[in-house]
C-alpha cells in the first residue's frame, strides 16, 4: 500500500473499460439526492470551500454504491480496475482544487472511512486509493478528456452532438488534448499510454466522416495528424516564442536607451552624471565588493610582507650585536 505522503505508480488497464466508466461517471453527476450521504460528510469543513461545494465526499461514495452494489461492472464480479478508476477519480475530483499536497487524496479517503462510510471494510479498496504520479496523472487526464468527449460525440454508434457548433466544443479540446500526448510517442514507443493515443486516434478515424444533423462532418471540424506534423508546430510555436523573447530585449534596451538620452537633454549635465554613476553602482556592486576585497587582500599581503622585511632587519640588526659582544668577550692572561 502507498503512503500517504508519496506518489505511487498506476496502471492504465481501466481504460479498457472506460466506456462503462464515462457512464457510471455521468450518472453520478446528474444525480440529485446526493444529500443522502451527507451525515457521512460532516468532515468536509476543514477543506476548501470548493471541495465542499463539488460534493465530491457524496459523489464518491455514491460512485462506489453504484459500481458494487447497485450496477456491479460484471457479472456482480469486483474487478481491480473499479478500484482503479475510483482512485483515478478521486485524484481528478480534488486535484482540479488542490495539485500541490500529496497527502490530499489518502487523507480524504481515510476521512470518509473514519465517518463510518460503507466501503470502510474494503480493503483492495484501500490499497489502490494514493495521490497518483504527476507524468502519470497527467497521461491520464489526457486520455480520459479524449475518450469522454469521444463518447458525447459518439454515443450507441450514432453522432450525438448534433450540429458543427455543439460538437466543436468537444473537438476543439480533443485536438489540443491528442497533440500534447502524441508528442509524447515517437513510432518506438510502445508503452500503454502511447498504445491507448493511438487507439483513440485509430476510434476517431473510423467515424471522422459520419455527417452530423446540419450535414457537415467531425473532419470538417477536426482533423488529428501524425506526430511528427505535431512535433514540427510545437517547434515552430518555440522558436516564434524565443524570437518574441529576443525582440522584447532589444525593445526595452532601445527604449532605455531613449530614457537615458530624454533625461541628458532636460536635466542639468551634473544631475545626469550622478544617475548614471548611481546605476552604474547598482549594476556593479557585486564586482565593486569583490574589488574592495581583492585590494584589501592585497593591502593585507603587502603588510605582511612589510612585517616580515622589519622582522628579518631586526634579527639581522640583533646578529651582528651579539657578534660583537662576542669579538670583546676574550679572557686576558697576565
Amino acid at each position: 500500500m502507498a503512503s500517504s505522503t508519496e506518489p505511487c505508480d498506476q496502471s492504465y488497464d481501466f481504460f479498457s473499460s472506460i466506456e462503462t466508466y464515462v457512464k457510471f461517471t455521468n450518472k453520478v453527476d446528474i444525480f440529485t439526492e446526493l444529500h443522502n450521504f451527507n451525515e457521512k460528510c460532516e468532515f468536509l469543513s476543514q477543506y476548501d470551500n470548493r471541495i465542499k461545494s463539488n460534493n465530491i465526499c457524496q459523489k464518491f461514495q455514491h460512485f462506489y454504491k453504484l459500481l458494487f452494489v447497485d450496477e456491479p461492472t460484471q457479472s456482480g464480479n469486483t474487478l481491480i480496475t473499479d478500484y482503479e478508476y475510483l482512485n483515478f477519480w478521486l485524484n481528478y475530483q480534488l486535484r482540479s482544487i488542490n495539485n500541490n499536497d500529496y497527502s490530499i487524496v489518502k487523507e480524504f479517503y481515510n476521512n470518509m472511512v473514519d465517518n463510518d462510510a460503507m466501503f470502510k471494510d474494503t480493503t483492495d479498496l484501500h490499497d489502490k486509493i494514493c495521490y497518483i504520479q504527476e507524468d502519470i496523472y497527467k497521461n491520464m487526464d489526457i486520455l480520459y478528456t479524449l475518450y469522454n468527449n469521444y463518447f458525447k460525440i459518439y454515443i450507441n454508434n450514432k453522432t450525438f452532438c448534433g450540429n458543427k457548433e455543439s460538437c466543436s466544443v468537444y473537438t476543439e479540446e480533443c485536438l489540443e488534448k491528442y497533440k500534447k500526448g502524441i508528442y509524447q510517442c515517437p513510432e518506438e514507443n510502445l508503452d500503454s499510454f502511447c498504445k491507448e493515443i493511438r487507439n483513440l486516434k485509430n476510434a476517431y478515424e473510423e467515424r471522422k466522416d459520419e455527417e452530423l444533423i446540419d450535414g457537415s462532418k467531425i473532419s470538417d471540424l477536426m482533423t488529428l495528424p501524425e506526430r511528427q506534423v505535431v512535433v514540427e508546430e510545437y517547434r515552430l510555436l518555440e522558436l516564434r516564442k524565443n524570437v518574441i523573447i529576443s525582440v522584447m530585449r532589444i525593445i526595452v534596451s532601445i527604449f532605455g536607451l531613449l530614457l537615458i538620452i530624454f533625461y541628458f537633454k532636460k536635466v542639468k549635465r551634473t544631475n545626469f552624471i550622478i544617475v548614471v554613476i548611481f546605476f552604474q553602482l547598482l549594476i556593479n556592486n557585486s564586482h565593486g565588493k569583490l574589488f574592495c576585497d581583492k585590494k584589501n587582500r592585497k593591502r593585507e599581503i603587502k603588510e605582511n610582507i612589510n612585517q616580515k622585511k622589519q622582522r628579518l632587519l631586526y634579527k639581522s640588526e640583533e646578529n651582528k650585536i651579539h657578534g660583537n659582544r662576542k669579538e670583546y668577550n676574550i679572557l686576558y692572561n697576565s
